[in-house]
């Protein structure tokens, strides 16, 4: 069970990880906006659906092309290039900056129906009505795994059109949320190396920030105000008791491929990072290049003690590193979880000092 102490540090490191949480974020964003890091990792989501699978393109005259894959004809057809950005979708001049980083799966249904049941002005015979009609559509394709697994969908619907179209769709998601793990893991790569140079560039060294507000009540009591403060200003306080309030993470992974959650309260956070360095410093923590946050330095280097206080602060820049991979919505929720805690235990504390009555 936490005591006082305890929770009021572990309160003060988890407003240091949310603030280095939201720091990196935002850097994150930056880099993956830059790089179209979600547009590619759609792509990749959606070749992975089709495994090489090709569909042949027909003219308005009846006429067939050479096969194109089925991931292209996706990203060529017109309802998925009204998402594009600008520019054309054409596989020949399609840049990964351009492409939508976020695809409805009623739209690549509907895209989907078109590619694999063409029309076209020599016969316009609409979508296939019945099971036999479509498979003699789909036997045209040439074989691959994609071709595999859409007739296999389409034979589970036997023939409803409708039925097809739905499953097509949870196709999609389904393999949006394998791409989302993808993404994920990537983001939490990114975020430790990201939160590691943070943490040995500002020496955020969490052994000696721990060990610092356990030894100073001032300073834990500081950073419960700040916390407390910072929880009022972007309405993060806890809604009932023993409830905690999660706000959103940002847009940390690819959209479309459910790693996000409706998260508004963090994006609103992520427009001025300096402002959460700022708070940071602000704290009066041992953060930073000094004699009292990194006494080791300033040792000789034949000092053996110079070396065992370089040891323990790549120890705690480590810990900070990955502290950060968890995310600012999980220090968010933590945050306010610890807020909730100690607030149920402070009227028993003060219970506890009470002097007995004689």
């Amino acid at each position: 069970m936490f005591n006082s102490t305890t929770l009021e540090v572990a309160i003060g490191l988890a407003l240091i990880y949310l603030l280095l949480s939201l720091f990196c974020t935002a850097i994150n964003e930056a880099i993956a906006g830059f790089l179209g890091s979600r547009a590619r990792n759609l792509e990749k989501g959606i070749q992975s659906l089709f495994t090489e699978g090709k569909a042949n393109q027909v003219n308005t005259d009846g006429a067939t092309n050479k096969a194109l894959s089925l991931a292209d004809a996706i990203y060529n057809h017109g309802l998925i290039q009204s998402l594009y950005r600008s520019g054309s979708g054409s596989v020949a001049e399609r840049d990964v900056k351009n492409l939508p980083s976020y695809i409805p799966s009623r739209v690549f249904a509907s895209a989907l129906l078109d590619i694999v049941f063409p029309d076209n002005k020599a016969n316009p015979t609409g979508l296939p009505k019945t099971l036999s009609e479509m498979l003699d559509k789909l036997k045209l394709l040439p074989e691959s795994k994609g071709k595999d697994a859409i007739m296999t969908l389409v034979l589970q619907a036997n023939g409803d059109i409708v039925k097809t179209r739905q499953a097509f769709e949870h196709w999609f998601d389904d393999g949006m949320d394998r791409a989302a793990g993808w993404y994920k893991r990537k983001t939490q790569f990114v975020l430790f190396c990201l939160g590691f140079i943070i943490a040995c560039t500002l020496n955020v060294d969490s052994i000696t920030v721990g060990s610092t507000l356990w030894a100073t009540p001032a300073l834990r009591s500081y950073s419960i105000a700040v916390a407390e403060k910072d929880a009022k200003e972007h309405s993060l306080q806890p809604s009932g008791p023993g409830a905690a309030v999660a706000a959103g993470a940002p847009q940390a992974a690819a959209q479309n491929t459910h790693t996000d959650t409706d998260n508004s309260g963090l994006n609103d956070r992520l427009s001025d990072p300096s402002a959460d360095l700022d708070k940071l410093q602000s704290l009066n923590l041992p953060i930073g290049w000094g004699t009292s946050s990194a006494p080791w330095l300033y040792k000789g280097h034949s000092d053996p003690w110079h070396w065992v206080g370089l040891l323990f602060a790549l120890i705690g820049w480590l810990l900070t590193g990955i502290a950060v991979t968890l995310g600012a919505p999980f220090w968010f929720d933590a945050l306010n979880q610890f807020m909730v805690i100690r607030s149920t235990i402070k009227p028993r504390e003060k219970s506890e000092v009470e002097p007995s009555k004689n």
